[in-house]
């Protein structure tokens, strides 16, 4: 065997870096926090019903990468399409937002007002130059004041818990896609049959939901002599001459220790500096506190009816509902439920030990039937059970000087030669499973060819200035 590597987190990025360590025979083992592997993507399984932690599938621009899911997964894969929708007054709308939808949706005043701030966005883009610092920018800029007002606005501040003006535009151009107005016109004069797609519909997902890839996954990565320790919490590490030599886990109330020639971390950013001693970090406390995290609570109800709609997902816009976002599994996967009987997934963004992270369930569960009815989907009298899930790192939140803090945190790593961060949470990116798959590959790669020396190159892999979801080897 070779070399000794330690992975710390078993989600996405960390086991697709242990999965391609232990093909080239290194010593790898990966230390996972949770119960199962798969992090932010398990799935939960109960009575016969199965829920992902969030709405997951696997998409990628990488052949490669596909065709090894592909094989690895064998006739354990579907292949699927996307149809998404926002919910908003009381009316349907695609999504992405379609110029010529919202023309034929929305009353003449509201029509004529989002028209107007669309031209006079435009045309300060053309003769204004102006600086994007918010996410808030970014969209008046391109799309007016009236449809960010409609929108985007309440349902980003309900995603990530601050107002769109106190959120980075850095993220935007990459999940937002355009509208043109002239689509619009075009297709009232029929002039135009079809507009270019802007988002990936076709899209792979696992029989037993998005857990199932990783659960294969790590079965791959024992049968080729890896090891993975679960309900492990990394709690230190041990420092030699600017390496880390050793890391310090808790298991079952006991700490132990695993000794090391290098490392591989996902864990959250924030977390692994304080793993470090304290008087190496001194100084780090205001940039570790800095970088925050929003949590997810996630509502699953099993329901009595064969189906509930036609849509994958399902975005709740208006900030009076406490979800953003509906799901009904069996969608992405006919096992999903039991036959002739469909479940339904709430997403609720909040912080961890506020009062939707505390609320008992069953308040939960009552204050969600009320949200629903409001938004055409009764479905109290169908409930057969229910059950919460939740995640306190779901979403990194991009402040408007995050990049600052991160950065300090990144400088503080590059003093240890044998360590490399990546995925989600330790790169504190606002990223999608396949490219913390890519992450954690590549990860792997710069350990075995011996060029830690360019990592930071993987903290900001696919960070292109363009839309991340335009196609995949499935569309």
């Amino acid at each position: 065997m070779k070399g000794k590597v330690l992975v710390l987190g078993g989600g996405p990025c960390g086991l697709s870096a242990a999965w391609e360590l232990s093909k080239h025979g290194y010593n790898v083992t990966v230390l996972e926090k949770g119960s199962k592997v798969g992090g932010l993507c398990i799935t939960n399984e109960y009575n016969g019903y199965r829920f992902d932690l969030g709405g997951h599938r696997f998409i990628s621009k990488n052949r490669e990468l596909v065709e090894d899911v592909r094989t690895m997964m064998g006739s354990e894969l579907l292949t699927s399409s996307r149809k998404s929708v926002i919910l908003l007054k009381g009316k349907v709308f695609e999504y992405p937002l379609s110029a010529k939808d919202i023309f034929l949706k929305m009353d003449m005043w509201t029509n004529a007002k989002a028209f107007m701030s669309y031209l006079i966005a435009a045309f300060s883009r053309m003769f204004v130059r102006k600086r994007e610092v918010s996410f808030e920018d970014w969209i008046v800029r391109r799309f007016g004041r009236t449809l960010y007002n409609l929108f985007f606005g309440p349902y980003t501040e309900k995603l990530w818990g601050i107002s769109p003006g106190e959120i980075s535009s850095d993220w935007a151009s990459q999940r937002i896609s355009l509208l043109n107005l002239k689509d619009v016109l075009f297709h009232l004069l029929k002039l135009k049959r079809r507009t270019p797609r802007t988002y990936a519909k076709g899209y792979y997902y696992p029989k037993k939901g998005i857990g199932q890839m990783f659960d294969i996954m790590g079965g791959e990565i024992e049968s080729m002599g890896g090891r993975i320790v679960l309900n492990a919490e990394v709690v230190g590490v041990n420092i030699n001459n600017d390496a880390i030599t050793g890391v310090r886990y808790l298991k079952d109330g006991v700490e132990e220790t695993i000794d090391c020639d290098a490392v591989i971390s996902t864990i959250s950013l924030p977390d692994l500096i304080n793993t470090f001693p304290a008087h190496l970090t001194a100084g780090m406390e205001k940039h570790i506190s800095l970088l925050k995290f929003r949590a997810v609570r996630f509502l699953n109800i099993l329901v009595n009816l064969p189906d509930i709609s036609e849509n994958t997902w399902m975005y709740v816009s208006e900030g009076k509902y406490i979800m953003t976002r509906i799901q009904e599994p069996k969608r992405r996967s006919s096992f999903s439920a039991p036959e002739g009987k469909t479940s339904i997934m709430l997403e609720i963004p909040c912080n961890e030990g506020d009062e939707i992270w505390s609320c008992p369930k069953v308040d939960l569960l009552e204050r969600c039937l009320k949200d629903l009815k409001d938004l055409g989907l009764d479905i109290r009298d169908k409930v057969v059970d229910y059950f919460t899930t939740g995640v306190t790192h779901g979403y990194p939140v991009y402040t408007l000087d995050y990049v600052e803090h991160r950065q300090k945190l990144f400088q503080f790593l590059e003093r240890y030669e044998n360590i490399i961060t990546c995925g989600r949470q330790g790169t504190f990116r606002y990223i999608f499973m396949d490219i913390a798959m890519e992450m954690g590959i590549a990860a792997a790669h710069h350990l075995m060819l011996d060029t830690m020396s360019k990592k930071d190159a993987i903290h900001h892999m696919r960070s292109e200035d363009e839309l991340i979801e335009v196609s995949s080897v499935t569309s």
